[in-house]
């Protein structure tokens, strides 16, 4: 019996398989000129916020999408609005910190055209304790912690749509009622 042997690929399109390879490496991050980068006054006594929640969480998502320190975000945002030609001010590492800790994030939500199918799911989260392995091996110093999460999954756009964190007596059959009063246009529930 003669082994295996993996199959060999030949480019014979070197072109395009270079432009490809070179496609994979660009960068286009578009701002938008008319979006509100300042805030707007707030009306209240004391000092105003210099710039807007749109601001804060355009540089908060480049700062997650690149894992940048906030020091880092901030020249990279002031290159970036450099290299478009905006004459933009930008926040300020210590300004993007403080802001961060009260901004809530709009997440955008897609209503489903028919009923909505939730696929319901639990899971254990560690919140505490040593890795699994490391407890196995030299055996656990303390108790693990575990939480217990359950989701509800839209079955056609795949999006959680709700999420308990009940107590641990409490069973996932308990949920089931808190589930379809939560979520947005919640027509049919089946388990």
């Amino acid at each position: 019996m003669s082994s295996w042997t993996p199959t060999k690929y030949k480019t014979r399109n070197w072109a395009e398989y270079n432009l490809s390879l070179k496609q994979r490496g660009s960068l286009a991050i578009w701002f938008d000129p008319e979006m509100v980068w300042e805030a707007a006054p707030s009306g209240r006594r004391g000092r105003q916020q210099a710039y807007s929640n749109a601001a804060i969480q355009a540089c908060l998502t480049l700062k997650v999408l690149f894992g940048l320190p906030l020091r880092q975000t901030a020249g990279f945002v002031a290159s970036l609005l450099k290299l478009v030609g905006l004459d933009w001010s930008v926040p300020d590492y210590s300004t993007l910190c403080r802001r961060q800790r009260t901004l809530s994030v709009a997440i955008p939500y897609k209503g489903s055209a028919g009923p909505l199918h939730l696929l319901m799911d639990s899971t254990g989260i560690k919140a505490e304790g040593e890795g699994e392995w490391n407890a196995r091996k030299h055996g656990g110093s303390r108790r693990r912690l575990w939480r217990k999460i359950h989701i509800g999954i839209d079955e056609e756009t795949l999006e959680i749509r709700a999420s308990k964190s009940p107590a641990a007596a409490l069973e996932m059959l308990l949920c089931f009622p808190t589930y379809s009063t939560k979520s947005h246009q919640t027509r049919s529930l089946a388990a």
